[in-house]
Order: C-alpha cells, then structure tokens, then sequence
C-alpha cells in the first residue's frame, strides 16, 4: 500500500515537472523573431497590410523595393502566428494574424510591423489592436486602426486616417485629408489642403492653409488657424457639442460668419460687420464683404473670432 508520505512526494515532484516544463515552453515562447520578404517593384508601388494584433510603421526612400518585416515575440509561426505576403505586378499585400489565443498566455508578446517602400505609392493600413506610424510619401494612403495612436508627417494625396480609439498627430500633410477618431484627441500643423477632422470624444487643434474646413467633436474643444491664402472653395463648418472655439483667421479672407452658442459668449477681435440683432450668444456678419459661410456652434463653450 502506498503511504500518505508517497502520494504527497509523488505529487510534488509531477507540480514540479509541470512548472519546469511552463517554464521551458515560456522560455522558447520569449525568443524574439523576425518574418522577412523583399519584392522588386517595377513601377508604381500598391501596398496593402493587414494585422488584426500588432503595430506598424511605414518608411520610404528613394528605392524600387517593398521591403516587409515582421517583427514577433511570445507567438509560434504557423501556430498561433499566421504571416504570408505576395506580389501581384506591383502590388504587394502583407498578412500577420494572431490565432487561438484561449486561455491563459504566458510571457511577453509583442509584433511590430516595418514597410519600408519607394516614395511615391500607394498604401493601405489596417490593424485591429496597435499604433500606426507614417512618413515621407505621396500618393492614396488609407490607414486604420480599430484601437491605437496614429502619428503621421510629410505625407501627400489623398489621405484617410481613422482611429477607433486613439489619439491622431499629423504635421506636413498636404492635398485632401480626413482624420477621424471615436476617442481621442486630433493634432495638426503646417497643414495644407482640404480637411476634414471628426473626433467623437477629444479636443481637436489645427494649424495650416486651407481650402476646405469641416470640424467636428462629440465632446471637446476645437482650435484652428487657417494660415495667410486660405480660400473658402465651399462653405466651412466647425462644431462641438461641448467646448470652447477659437478660430484664427487671415485679415484679408472675405467670409461671412454664422456663429452660434447654447451655453456661452462671443468674442470677435476681427472687424465683422454685425447683421441682424447684436447678441452675446449668436453672431451673424460679413468679414471683408463677405463670401462662403463659416459656420461655427459649440452646444457648451465660448466662441472667439480673432485674426491670425
């Protein structure tokens, strides 16, 4: 008969062998790893990337290579990481999937994501958990991340950055451009173009000349400068549902201002010849004769007019 002392030795050495063997499957696990492909590009570069659980990074140069790296720790290749990329003429497209994470994950896990391809391009982005950075390139660029920051600069064309919940900072950014977050702030300078800016949680800020203005946040301030040869192509609108708004505009820009506050004031440090009745809640005028409309309206906050 086996005694009491026997079954208690024998079950500590099997929880033993269970922790040296976690122990050495943590240890594989945590070796760092990368995923590499080169692909020669003949003309004009298309590239599509898609993780649904890693950050990425674009660079650029002077350069006819699509050169993909996928940087990974804590996952098995073929396993619980799935990566496969192709060519298609010039068309390159970039796979990283995370699979069967159930239960409890041990160690560190990590992936990142680095394109590096020619300057002028087209790029398409989209991960389900990471931040996305971006630069140096000109052509149709769609980035979206369902849960993570977005940062770009020096970036040229059509532009769509979308953030499920993040934060987004740009600077440098010229031609149409769209930024959108459902949480988060938006950040813009030495903008030029026609913009769009939609936050459903987060004070936006831009700086730059534009064409075209359309501003909007569920629940933030809003700031923005339009720089000496902005022109209203079409009608401008900027709203929040509650913050402050304060625009800066150029001395010389000819508009007419409908400005509008549920909860606050208005402030004008430009000469606006007022319309209609004078009210600290409601402003409509003409700046330099007029023109297009720029709508203004925060539900809560105050409203400042001033010249840049």
């Amino acid at each position: 008969m086996t005694s009491l002392y026997g079954l208690i030795t024998n079950r500590r050495w099997t929880i033993l062998g269970m922790a040296l063997l976690s122990t050495v499957v943590f240890a594989g696990s945590a070796v760092g790893a990368d995923y590499v492909k080169s692909y020669s590009i003949s003309n004009r570069a298309v590239v599509h990337v898609t993780t649904n659980d890693g950050s990425v990074s674009v660079v650029t140069d002077d350069t006819k290579q699509v050169e993909l790296r996928v940087e990974y720790q804590g996952y098995d290749l073929n396993k619980t990481l799935h990566i496969d990329s192709s060519q298609q003429g010039d068309q390159v497209e970039l796979t990283a999937r995370v699979v069967g994470q159930f239960g409890i994950m041990l160690g560190r896990r990590r992936m990142h994501i680095e394109i590096r391809m020619p300057k002028d391009g087209d790029l398409q982005v989209e991960t389900g958990d990471g931040a996305v950075d971006a630069s140096a390139l000109s052509g149709n660029i769609t980035i979206h991340t369902h849960d993570g920051s977005i940062s770009a600069n020096h970036l040229s064309g059509m532009i769509d950055l979308h953030s499920g919940d993040g934060s987004i900072t740009v600077s440098s950014l010229m031609g149409g451009v769209r930024l959108r977050t459902g949480d988060g702030a938006i950040d813009g300078s030495d903008l030029d173009g026609k913009y769009e800016a939609d936050s459903g949680d987060g004070r936006i800020r831009l700086t730059g000349r534009f064409d075209a203005l359309k501003v909007k946040s569920g629940d933030g301030g809003i700031d923005a400068r339009a720089l000496q040869g902005s022109t209203l192509d079409v009608p401008w609108n900027i709203v929040t549902s509650s913050g402050s708004v304060e625009i800066a505009l150029p001395g010389n820009l000819q508009v007419s201002i409908d400005a509008t506050t549920g909860d606050g004031h208005i402030s004008l440090d430009m000469p606006v010849t007022v319309e209609g009745v004078i009210s600290k809640s409601q402003v409509h005028g003409k700046l330099n004769g007029g023109g297009q409309t720029l709508t203004i309206h925060t539900g809560d906050g105050s409203i400042h007019l001033k010249q840049v």
